[in-house]
């Protein structure tokens, strides 16, 4: 994918302010003193981990290729000749210079579009600038007395080798690695019985490793079908290209509410963008990113204005939420720290807490339940069991009694709920379990709440927007009076509140809070 800018949709009364979605003629043709678009692609993410781990890995290919060639000349890795620092001196040189020059020249970018020979090229010309740099700064800076010129040749050649190699591997397995991973971004393809082929064939040729597709919808479906469409099958086909048909026209909305899915793609003429415009609006609504696709000449007369590219189809693309490669990336090594010091405390708790689950009342110590996590992907959610094994039958004789207002359960005395089942529950002991989900990367230490199956069932489209971000193990409807509120259409402001203006600082502000509320059991239940 090429670069991106997103746009923020802000379409739902009530909880965001009204802001219509932009006509293409706007968006290609801005007027003379317009400023730069200021957003960016919160895309830029893929590329700029794909960047990280890539130059990752070449440093120490880098470090790896330094010892073998002072190994070839003076049968020792990592040592000087005269000097034991040497060796780490002359490392620290080359990597410092290889991450100076990186940082002023992408060497890294189509990285993944270039074919071996391309490849070929550009490593020997970085390894080629490396070594002029690293030379220069050994000759002028003098903090090494003696090095071996040969070292540096051997290094070259071993370097481009290894590089070349690791690059290859690289390209080939990452993609799997990433979709067996389940990163990949789900897509949705929209489009006429006439583009459908082409975009399909685009997007299966395409190198971007970052998406899976989920299905298309054909725009024209159910329509009486032409001449013109008859090359090209028709509209009322099961699959094109080997993608399936998922839906019918009519149906798209629908889809994409029970549907996991992260992305659209809408590939359409401006008369059928503007017949569709209601279906965008709530599409963007579920918290869902739209890519809509714009004519290439308009993009010739204003090229700043393409906003990215999926093959030769051109899009404007709408998104929830702007987020920061860095603060992403903080925001899951803050997961991961908080969920490993959880896991150990979760190991010490079970301990103690097991034995009195099991004494309480028959059945298991863990409590594994489906729940839908980020745009509609489903996952098992862990907790210390704190109820009755029955407890999920007898909810459907409990309900007259719901409390809450809206899709969720809750109410006061609940039977269902053990004796330890009620400490843990004001504790908030029961939850420790899910920093199980949090390593696994089902959920986040902040985020939305998940709802389960039977919640989702009952969603209405600006609902889903809640599902836009990783689930959390605490957020903002908790630190605002966790039980204590019981307007479902609450909790959901709430949580678009957070998605609206998450930060890694409003995170850090929300577990304080979390922390505090849990020992005063402030709303606990």
């Amino acid at each position: 994918m090429s670069d991106l800018t997103i746009l923020k949709p802000q379409h739902i009364p009530h909880y965001t302010n009204t802001q219509k979605v932009p006509n293409p003629d706007t968006v290609s043709n801005p007027a003379p003193n317009a400023p730069p678009a200021p957003w960016r692609n919160m895309y830029q993410k893929k590329s700029n981990l794909q960047n990280l781990i890539i130059i990752s890995i070449d440093c120490l290919v880098l470090v790896l290729s330094l010892g073998i060639a002072n190994y070839i000349r003076h049968q020792k890795f990592f040592k000087g000749l005269n000097n034991p620092m040497d060796m780490k001196v002359l490392i620290a040189i080359f990597l410092v210079v290889f991450l100076i020059i990186n940082l002023f020249k992408n060497w890294y970018k189509q990285m993944l579009l270039r074919g071996p020979f391309q490849e070929l090229v550009e490593i020997i010309k970085l390894n080629l600038v490396t070594l002029a740099g690293a030379t220069f700064a050994l000759y002028f800076t003098r903090v090494i007395d003696e090095y071996s010129r040969k070292v540096l040749f051997y290094f070259v050649l071993i370097d481009v080798l290894l590089m070349f190699i690791v690059h290859q591997l690289y390209k080939k397995y990452l993609p799997v690695f990433y979709r067996m991973a389940g990163n990949a971004r789900q897509l949705l393809l929209v489009a006429t019985s006439d583009e459908a082929d082409l975009l399909v064939s685009e997007m299966k040729n395409s190198k971007d490793y970052s998406y899976a597709i989920k299905g298309i919808i054909l725009l024209d479906s159910g329509k009486k079908e032409n001449s013109s469409s008859k090359s090209k099958g028709t509209p009322d086909r099961k699959e094109v290209g080997g993608i399936p048909v998922v839906a019918s026209s009519s149906e798209l909305v629908d889809y994409c509410l029970t549907a996991s899915l992260d992305e659209v793609i809408i590939c359409a003429d401006r008369k059928t963008q503007e017949e569709r415009k209601n279906d965008m609006e709530n599409l963007a609504a579920m918290g869902l990113t739209i890519h809509l696709q714009i004519p290439v000449l308009e993009l010739d007369e204003a090229p700043q204005r393409i906003l990215s590219q999926f093959g030769q189809f051109h899009t404007v693309t709408y998104a929830n939420k702007v987020a920061p490669f860095g603060q992403l990336m903080l925001k899951r090594l803050i997961d991961i720290a908080g969920a490993l010091v959880g896991t150990i405390v979760l190991i010490i708790l079970t301990i103690f807490v097991a034995p009195l689950i099991k004494l309480d009342s028959p059945g298991p110590i863990f409590f594994a339940q489906k729940r839908v996590g980020r745009n509609g992907r489903i996952f098992k959610m862990y907790k210390f069991r704190s109820m009755y094994i029955d407890a999920e039958e007898r909810k459907k004789e409990l309900m007259a009694q719901n409390e809450m207002d809206g899709l969720m359960f809750k109410m006061e005395d609940d039977p269902r709920i053990t004796k330890v089942g009620k400490f843990l529950r004001k504790t908030s002991l029961d939850e420790f379990p899910q920093f199980i989900n949090i390593l696994k990367g089902d959920m986040s230490l902040v985020g939305t709440r998940p709802p389960t199956l039977d919640e989702f069932e009952h969603y209405q489209s600006y609902h889903k927007k809640r599902l836009s971000f990783r689930p959390g193990l605490t957020g903002m409807w908790q630190v605002s009076g966790r039980s204590d509120i019981t307007d479902f259409e609450e909790i959901v402001r709430l949580d678009v509140e957070y998605i609206d203006n998450w930060s890694v600082g409003l995170d850090i502000k929300i577990l304080i809070k979390t922390v505090l509320a849990v020992f005063s059991e402030s709303g606990a239940r």
